[in-house]
């Protein structure tokens, strides 16, 4: 029997954002209260966690206890892994909340570990791919990146991170699958927060495998839509297509937004798309939107935005992201965002908030 398909419908983005601000108001607090010189080495040291957090993730530990708790000898075992060095890494990790250690040497997953497990909701290879491999050394060229300006791709890589993944497949598959990681949990938010009833034909423009246009064609019976990517990440959109029990209304399309964008479309969606690029790109990409874009239609942008404040942001963390791998990619402020907008000949409607970092901006 097929699982049966479930969209979490997520409190109002109000009410999570004022949680949002009281926790990080006790993170700020706790660093305040703490020395200066403590403080700080304890933020130096977060990432002994973020790497043993990766590696937890490759040698895939959540499955291996996902039926119970199992001494770390067991796990060494079936991970073929030194057994001292892995306990001293779980012991660790537990202390940061992530499993949770019992007596004699016993593991056991909890919640935050779970988020690795091998399941729809799975965090596992987006976890792979941001701190494994490329990415982490990428980011060993910070000092490069600061005193240069120009990203870590070319230097590490010799190439730019997409036409990298695009010659090593299996890269390029757990890329691919960490987009559909974090699309899952963004499409819960935006599908929270959106109504997408009056669209009769979505295109997802770097739609990737098809998550978030799979979801609303789920969810609204009468849309039909479109994924366009290049040929070698629409691969996976059918299968997607299948799970969600949309594919008489799903379809995929092979191409580069930079040389066409398909027509037939009365929404345009572009998720995670626009921080990949310069302004002139946006600019660009956002008038070629405009040309096929009917009378009345919508393009909607999903992205994170900056505040001009001191406070916690999801979007300053990961506009370093962006700085380290693409040339000109940037997160945005609101006013960044006004100005491309206003550049492209469009109007911008307005902006809705969600339970994710991410906003709704949406465009006519």
């Amino acid at each position: 029997m097929q699982e049966k398909i479930r969209i979490p419908k997520y409190p109002p983005a109000k009410i999570l954002k004022v949680f949002e601000r009281f926790r990080y108001f006790l993170v700020r607090l706790s660093k305040k209260l703490t020395p200066a010189n403590v403080a700080i080495i304890e933020m130096v040291q977060g990432f002994y966690v973020t790497r043993a957090i990766g590696v937890a993730a490759d040698l895939n530990l959540s499955e291996h206890l996902k039926k119970g708790e199992k001494s770390v000898s067991e796990l060494a075992r079936s991970t073929n892994s030194n057994e001292e060095a892995l306990y001293r890494m779980l012991r660790m990790l537990a202390s940061q909340d992530v499993f949770v250690e019992k007596k004699n040497r016993m593991f056991a997953n909890n919640r935050l570990s779970k988020t690795l497990l091998d399941q729809k909701d799975s965090m596992r290879h987006m976890v792979i791919h941001q701190v494994n491999g490329i990415n982490w050394k990428m980011f060993e060229e910070l000092n490069y990146v600061v005193k240069t300006g120009e990203n870590a791709a070319q230097k590490v890589l010799g190439m730019d991170v997409f036409e990298y993944l695009e010659k090593n497949p299996d890269r390029n598959e757990i890329y691919n699958q960490a987009m559909t990681n974090s699309s899952l949990m963004l499409s819960y938010a935006i599908l929270s927060e959106y109504n997408f009833s009056n669209a009769k034909n979505i295109i997802d423009i770097g739609g990737g495998q098809g998550i978030l246009l799979a979801m609303i064609l789920h969810k609204y019976k009468s849309i039909s839509g479109k994924v366009f990517d290049v040929p070698h990440v629409v691969e996976g959109a059918k299968i997607i297509a299948e799970q969600y029990k949309v594919t008489d209304r799903f379809d995929t399309i092979s191409g580069n937004f930079f040389k066409s964008i398909p027509k037939g479309g009365d929404m345009y969606l572009l998720k995670s798309i626009i921080h990949n690029l310069s302004d002139d790109q946006c600019i660009h990409l956002l008038k070629d939107i405009k040309q096929v874009l009917p009378k009345n239609g919508k393009i909607l942008i999903f992205e994170p935005i900056i505040e001009n404040n001191n406070r916690y942001s999801f979007a300053k963390l990961y506009d370093i992201q962006m700085l380290v791998g693409r040339n000109g990619g940037k997160e945005r402020t609101r006013e960044e965002f006004k100005v491309i907008i206003e550049d492209s000949g469009l109007k911008l409607d307005r902006i809705i908030q969600t339970a994710s970092p991410f906003s709704i901006i949406e465009l006519s």
